[in-house]
C-alpha cells in the first residue's frame, strides 16, 4: 500500500494570467490618457453658424400666423409627387 504525502496540483498558466493583466492595464491606461489626461487630443469642431442658433434660442414667442402670411412662405413650391400607397396586406390574411 502506497502512502500519498502530497497530491499533484494542476499547474497554473502564468503566461496567460500575466498576459491578461497586461491587456487590462493597457486598456485602463489608454482610457485614462484618452478621456482624462489630454482632452485636447479630441478636437471639437464648432460651426460658425452656432451664434445664430443661440439667437434663435432667445426667441420667446413665435407667431405662426405671421409666418404663414409672409411673402417668403408663399413663394415656396411643392416639388414632391403625390404618393399613392398600395393597399396593405391581403383581403383575407388566412387564405394562402
Amino acid at each position: 500500500m502506497a502512502i500519498i504525502l502530497e497530491e499533484e496540483r494542476p499547474q497554473t498558466n502564468w503566461v496567460g494570467i500575466l498576459g491578461g493583466i497586461v491587456i487590462v492595464v493597457l486598456i485602463f491606461v489608454a482610457c485614462y490618457y484618452l478621456f482624462f489626461k489630454k482632452p485636447e487630443l479630441i478636437d471639437v469642431v464648432v460651426p460658425r453658424d452656432l451664434e445664430q442658433i443661440s439667437l434663435l434660442a432667445q426667441v420667446q414667442e413665435i407667431d405662426p400666423q405671421a409666418i404663414v402670411n409672409s411673402a417668403n412662405f408663399r413663394m415656396l413650391q411643392n416639388y414632391a409627387p403625390t404618393l399613392i400607397l398600395p393597399p396593405a396586406g391581403r383581403a383575407n390574411p388566412f387564405r394562402p
